[in-house]
Formats: structure tokens, C-alpha cells, sequence
């Protein structure tokens, strides 16, 4: 059954009871959510677009886990906690009652995975499925992008080109079972909550990694006047198994995939030893990739040269 045929308010009759109630005053189907935090309040948001956020052949399931996680993905690049979430939801009216469903189960798997109330939101119509994820989060100490010193390390939570690698594998339909784990990566992210808390304690700056490492580099760059200097590629060796059977470049899958929701830390030197451990013991890597420098821009070492790294990565406008 279409939606232009059961109408929205069967539509909002399903959704609202599936709301969170945040413990104020105000409920679900209320015109707004009430709560009394216990820290800083930190608020982002992130959209997803079906025509160009969504493959061929996804699982709708992994379209509603996927919004979700990019919001709470840049709470955890603050050091935020998620606390509540909101949906927006543009959907076409041709669009099947089982697929809004199939979506909404996976904000619902989103929501236990994370631990977040999904509080309210809003429905159109709208000629491209849009699911706009507004997140609020709670922080002892916020971390903005721009802090990074002189001499910080550069350390990320996690190898890279995973997801660029499986977005290949479903893109170029190259479904073979030795992927599964690469288009997982890219279909079912998971947002670094836990590591971001810790981190928080000891980052100079910190950014999620969503538009790719080189670009989230230089994101980091403009907000702080500094370089950075790449001395070490965090390659996944499963990535560079697949560049070499698809005639891929690792290095660019790597450097510009994106996708990937991994967290970029900038931190002294000296809090290198305790990072790593209290990261180890909420289930996270840490890999030192580089260090802080005067200057603006992004580099690497390359044969031994440094040379600047073009700012690959995702941008919507195409820039």
C-alpha cells in the first residue's frame, strides 16, 4: 500500500507512539520535547538524500540506521553523549507503507544501538525519500574542530577506505561473499560514542571523518590556521586486497572514500600513552598518523618527500 493511499495521519499514527517520551513535560505529539540536561547542551544535525546518499539494492533498514548514525557521529566529534534525536522525513507518495516501516526499524535499531530517545520530527511529501536527523547530546568538556597546537599528534580511531571500497563493491554490483564485511562497513556505519567521551578528555581538537581524511584534514586546517602532516596511511589491509583485484588506488580510496565515521583527535604528545589505553578500554584503536605543523594546508610523506595532499572526499555541491 502506497502513502498517498493510507494518508498522514495513518502515517503519524504509526510513528508517534514509536516515539521516545524524554521525562518533561511536554509528549509524544506534542508540539516540541522538554528536557533538563546535565551538562552542555550540544545540538547538530545531518541529512540524508536518496538520490545521492542511498545505493541501488540498500536495505532500507540501513537507510534509517545510516541518518541516525551521521548525526550522533558528529555529537561524538564534540565528545558529546547522545541524549535525543529528531526525524524529518520527506517521503514520495509513491513510496510503499513497508518501506517507511523498513526504514523506521532501522532508527528503531539505531536507537537501541546508541542508547538515544527518538523524541518527535516531522513528515512531507517530497519527490526524493529525505531523512533530516536532528541530534541533541550532553558534554563535560566540547571539543571544537580548530584547537589543534603546533606539535599535536594526529591519531584516528580506525584504518580507512572500508567504506569507499564496499560502496565500489555494491555500486559496480561485485557481490561477492569476500566483500560482505567492506559493504557492511559502508551500509551499516557505527558511530565512535564511546571513544569520542574519552577522547574529549585529552583532545585539542577533534572532527568525524564522514567526508574523508583528506578533506576532514583540511576542515581541521581552515578552522586553525595549521597544517597537517600525514607521516603514516592508515590503510585497511582488506582495502588494499580489493583496490589490487579492482585495479584501485588504496592510497585514494583511503585519503578521499569518506563514509567511514571514524574520529580525527589532535592531542599533545604527552597524553599519547593514557589516550591509547582509555581508548583500548571502551573497544577502540588509536593510531598515530601524523603531527600539527606551522602553516595551512595538508601533507604527507611520500618517498621519503613532502608532498601536499589533494583535498579529495566528499562535497554535495560537487566542490
Amino acid at each position: 500500500m502506497r502513502l498517498s493511499e493510507v494518508g498522514e495521519r495513518a502515517i503519524l499514527d504509526y510513528l508517534i507512539p514509536r516515539l521516545s517520551f524524554a521525562g518533561g513535560h511536554l509528549r509524544p505529539g506534542d508540539d516540541g520535547v522538554d528536557y533538563l540536561p546535565r551538562g552542555r547542551v550540544v545540538v547538530t544535525g545531518d541529512m540524508l538524500v536518496g538520490s545521492t546518499d542511498v545505493p541501488p539494492g540498500a536495505p532500507m533498514e540501513s537507510v534509517g540506521w545510516k541518518a541516525v548514525t551521521a548525526s550522533l557521529s558528529d555529537l561524538a566529534a564534540t565528545g558529546a553523549r547522545p541524549v535525543l534525536v529528531f526525524v524529518e522525513m520527506g517521503l514520495p507518495p509513491e513510496m510503499e507503507l513497508d518501506e517507511l516501516k523498513r526504514i523506521w526499524s532501522g532508527i528503531e535499531m539505531a536507537r537501541d544501538r546508541y542508547s538515544v530517545m527518538v523524541a518527535g520530527g516531522d513528515t512531507n511529501s517530497c519527490r526524493d525519500p529525505v531523512l533530516a536527523v536532528f541530534a541533541l547530546g550532553e558534554a563535560e568538556r566540547p571539543v571544537p574542530r580548530g584547537g589543534s597546537r603546533p606539535g599535536d599528534l594526529i591519531g584516528v580511531t580506525g584504518t580507512f577506505g572500508r567504506a569507499a571500497a564496499g560502496l565500489h563493491s555494491i555500486l559496480t554490483r561485485d557481490l561477492d561473499h569476500s566483500w560482505e564485511a567492506l559493504r557492511r562497513s559502508f551500509l551499516w556505519p557505527v558511530a565512535r560514542i564511546e571513544a569520542g567521551a574519552v577522547a574529549s578528555r585529552y583532545a585539542t581538537a577533534m572532527i568525524d571523518s564522514s567526508d574523508g581524511l583528506a578533506r576532514s584534514l583540511y576542515d581541521m586546517s581552515r578552522n586553525s590556521g595549521l597544517g597537517y602532516l600525514i607521516e603514516r596511511l592508515p590503510v585497511d589491509d582488506e582495502v588494499t586486497r580489493y583496490a589490487l583485484t579492482h585495479g584501485l588506488d588504496p592510497e585514494r580510496l583511503v585519503l578521499g572514500g569518506g563514509e567511514e565515521y571514524e574520529l580525527i583527535i589532535t592531542f599533545d604528545p604527552s597524553s599519547e600513552r593514557q589516550l591509547r589505553e582509555e581508548l583500548a578500554s571502551v573497544g577502540c584503536e588509536l593510531i598515530v598518523i601524523g603531527r600539527v605543523v606551522e602553516g595551512r594546508g595538508v601533507w604527507r610523506v611520500q618517498d621519503g618527500a613532502v608532498v601536499q595532499v589533494p583535498e579529495l572526499g566528499w562535497s554535495h555541491f560537487g566542490r
